[in-house]
Order: C-alpha cells, then structure tokens, then sequence
C-alpha cells in the first residue's frame, strides 16, 4: 500500500483577511504567528510516524510548513508544482466576501466556497483541472514507491478534491476544504489501484502532544 498523509500549510495573513489565495505568493500569503504555531504543533503531533518521503507545493505558505516538519522529521523535503493550490484566476488575491457578494451563484450557500467550474470560468482552473494533475503524481508515486508512507504538504482546494477522487465521487462543493495544518490520510492499493480515504481534516489538539 502506498500511504499519503496530506497537510494543508498553517494559517496565512490572507486566510486572516479572507482572501482567495489561489497561487499567489506574496508576502500577504505567507504565515502568521498562528499559522507558524500551527506548523509546530503538527509536527510535533507526526513526529513518532515513520514516513519515506516529504512533498511539498513549492508556494512559499507549505515551504514554511514544510520547515517547521523537518525540524521533527529527518527528511530533504522535495518540492512538485502540482501540489499547488488552484488557479483562482482572475478572482486570485480579490476579497472572497466581495467575490460572493458580485457572484452568488458561483459560491456554495453553505460551504461559502468556490463552486467546482467556477475558477475556470474566470481563467482558473476547474475541480477537475486540479484533479488530473494531482492524480497524474498520484500515479507516479504508486508505481515508483509502491510501499512509501509519504507526507505531503498542500493547500486546502486541492486536498480537497483529491480527497473527492479518492472516493469517486463527482466533483462538489459538499465537502468543505480541510482546516489549517488539519492532516487528511489517503491510502492507494499498487496492485489494484483501489483508493481509499481513511482520515479527512483531523486537527491536532494541544492536550495530544
């Protein structure tokens, strides 16, 4: 079995503001003093895994992450640009409460986020976009370290579709993005390519440490 272990990066100035991130990589994505918290406190919550690998998204958000990591786990970490967040678009870095406000019907009602087309519709990328380049190193992974515990560390939209194609499901927006630093484990059958989601979002507590 090929394990992964995703981590979404810790919380960043513009999660703070509300801000559709997307790729941008600026100071305003990188972390807060919660968000380096955050990173701390997962790494120390995986320390006793024994993983064969760490990769990141090369954004500057999930390096920070992805430091804070290393500093409990003996790895180089490498780094592959489709773990990257979506492409937002022309909507990448705009306030999300003005975007919902312009454009209701591109947003879930209850999830508040994007809905799975509507990136694309503004230069973006779809759920499904995202999917196939995630799924794409998904397969490479499998065939190359069929038997590797792999920790990765990613952002929220896209864990969160690779969670959805993990389960087959279509492309929605039923399934809220995973919280900051949330760890979400995604196992991978080499022999027969069955997919399973064993964990979604789960949140180190500090009384766990």
């Amino acid at each position: 079995m090929t394990t992964f272990d995703w981590v979404r990066h810790g919380q960043t100035q513009a999660n703070l503001d509300g801000l559709a991130q997307g790729q941008l990589d600026t100071a305003a994505t990188h972390l807060t003093l919660r968000g380096l918290q955050q990173a701390e406190r997962v790494a120390q919550w995986i320390q006793g895994t024994s993983y064969d690998q760490l990769i990141s998204s090369p954004l500057h958000r999930s390096r920070q992450t992805t430091a804070a990591l290393t500093r409990m786990i003996s790895l180089t970490p490498e780094f592959d640009d489709r773990l990257m967040e979506a492409d937002y678009g022309d909507w990448t870095g705009a306030s999300l409460e003005e975007l919902q406000a312009k454009n209701p019907a591109a947003f879930d009602p209850i999830t508040g986020e994007a809905m799975p087309d509507a990136l694309l519709a503004v230069g973006g990328e779809s759920y499904r976009d995202v999917q196939r380049r995630v799924g794409e190193w998904l397969a490479e992974e499998v065939v190359n370290h069929p038997d590797d515990h792999i920790l990765v560390v990613s952002h929220g939209l896209t864990i969160k579709v690779t969670a959805l194609l993990m389960l087959g499901t279509p492309a929605t927006a039923a399934l809220s993005e995973p919280a900051n630093t949330s760890v979400t484990r995604m196992v991978i059958d080499p022999a027969t390519g069955q997919r399973y989601l064993q964990g979604y979002g789960l949140v180190p507590q500090l009384d766990e440490l």
